[in-house]
């Protein structure tokens, strides 16, 4: 998903194909990091959202340095946390942590049931699933959902999430693990323990 540094100094220069070429790349996962760290609250702005993320992306692009070894997509999410944070900051959304440690100290298995051997009142149940995940998410502290999101949805590497969130790799494992076993206390009466 990465952007060639060439493409970028393309883009930089005022060629059209380079800038069409890093909005396509990146248009997907821009979009889907914003509205899974903003919720379905902001559905109807989603798209605005992402636009005005891409802007600030190009009017300072001529700032990139790619002599300082960062990847050209770590860079743009670092965009997409800051408006994201500033977005939630101007409709004062406020967020609740779900913090919660094992008494033993120890990670429990977790995983969906078989949907196959449940009861029709169980399915039901089952059905509100993505609904609840995407209210687990929201009910995450900011900087642990951003990192949650970079790491699980987009997939990127703790090091790139570090420069994301101008933070230690270990600060972001710290995090990851939080919102983990938040979300897992969250979910508990939809997922079983192995």
């Amino acid at each position: 998903m990465d952007i060639p540094y060439e493409v970028v100094d393309r883009a930089v220069a005022g060629d059209q194909d380079a800038c069409r070429e890093i909005v396509e790349k990146l248009h997907r996962p821009v979009l889907a990091t914003t509205h899974r760290f903003l919720g379905r609250r902001f559905n109807d702005e989603a798209e605005d959202i992402a636009q005005e993320i891409f802007l600030k992306v190009f009017r300072t692009l001529h700032r990139f340095d790619k002599q300082r070894g960062v990847k050209f997509t770590t860079w743009v999410f670092t965009f997409v946390r800051n408006h994201c944070f500033d977005v939630l900051k101007k409709k004062r959304l406020t967020t609740t942590s779900l913090q919660s440690e094992d008494a033993e100290g120890e990670e429990k298995s977790w995983e969906l049931e078989d949907g196959s051997a449940r009861r029709p009142e169980e399915l039901a149940e089952s059905s509100e699933l993505g609904e609840q995940i995407e209210l687990a998410l929201a009910s995450l502290v900011e900087e642990q959902r951003m990192v949650f999101v970079l790491r699980e949805y987009e997939q990127l590497d703790l090091k790139s999430i570090a420069e994301v969130m101008d933070c230690s790799e270990g600060t972001v494992k710290s995090r990851l693990h939080r919102a983990k076993e938040a979300l897992k206390q969250r979910l508990e009466p939809y997922l079983r323990t192995q």
